[in-house]
C-alpha cells in the first residue's frame, strides 16, 4: 500500500530514497520527539542528503506531516482490507474496536501521541492540526460512514453519526489509553472487557425506539 505525496518521485530509485527518508524520520521522531528530532540524524540514518529532504518535504514540519500521513494511511487501509464490516452491526463494531485498540496501544503510536501532547515549540499548533487531520478525524470518518449506513437501513437510531463515532472510540479506549501512556501494561483481557462493555452500552443507546 502506497500513497502519493506532493513531491513523491516517479522513478524507482527516487521512490526508494523517499521511503528510506520516511522510515528514518519515523525512527527519529519516535525516539526523540519532535523538538529533539534532528534532520541531520534523519539524513544520517537514511543515507540521503539535506538537499533531498528539503526538495521532497520542504522542512522538518513537512517531513513530520509526510511520515504521519503515510503511517495513518497504511494503518487505516486495514479497516477495509481485513473485512471488518459485516451484515451484523455488533460484530462489525467489535471488529472495528479490536483493530483500533491494536493500533493505538502499539509502542510507536503511544510515542507519537506523547509527542503531540508534549510539544511546546513554534510548530505546536501545526503538529496538532496534522495529528487531528490524519489521525482521529480520519478514523472518525470511517466509523461515522458505517454508522450512517446503519441509520439509513433502519438498524440504529443516531442523531449525529460523527459525534457518535467519536463517543464510541473514546469508550473503547476507556481508562486503558492513559494506563498505556503512563507506561503500564495493557492486557488483551482488559481490552476485550472494555470493548464488550462499550459495544453493549453503545448499541443500547442507539436502539430503535418503538412508538
Amino acid at each position: 500500500m502506497s500513497i502519493e505525496f506532493e513531491h513523491t518521485p516517479h522513478t524507482q530509485r527516487g521512490y526508494e530514497r523517499h521511503e528510506k527518508i520516511l522510515e528514518a524520520a519515523k525512527q527519529v521522531f519516535v525516539e526523540h520527539g519532535y523538538a529533539g528530532a534532528s534532520v541531520n540524524e534523519i539524513v544520517k540514518r537514511s543515507g540521503g542528503s539535506l538537499g533531498t529532504i528539503y526538495k521532497f518535504f520542504g522542512n522538518k514540519l513537512g517531513l513530520f506531516e509526510a511520515f504521519f500521513q503515510k503511517a495513518t494511511y497504511e494503518a487505516f487501509s486495514h479497516f477495509e482490507e481485513q473485512g471488518l464490516w459485516t451484515e451484523d452491526v455488533e460484530t462489525s463494531l467489535m471488529n472495528f474496536g479490536r483493530q483500533v485498540q491494536q493500533m493505538i496501544f502499539e509502542k510507536d503510536a503511544l510515542a507519537i501521541y506523547r509527542l503531540v501532547l508534549t510539544e511546546q515549540g513554534t510548530d505546536q499548533a501545526e503538529i496538532q492540526r496534522i495529528f487531528m487531520k490524519y489521525g482521529p478525524n480520519q478514523l472518525n470518518k470511517i466509523l461515522a460512514g458505517f454508522l450512517q449506513q446503519q441509520v439509513g437501513a433502519g438498524l440504529l437510531q443516531i442523531a449525529d453519526c460523527e459525534i457518535a463515532a467519536y463517543q464510541f472510540v473514546e469508550m473503547i479506549k476507556g481508562p486503558l489509553h492513559f494506563k498505556a501512556l503512563f507506561g503500564q501494561q495493557v492486557s488483551p483481557t482488559e481490552c476485550e472487557m472494555v470493548l464488550n462493555q462499550a459495544v453493549n452500552l453503545f448499541l443500547k443507546g442507539c436502539e430503535i425506539k418503538a412508538n
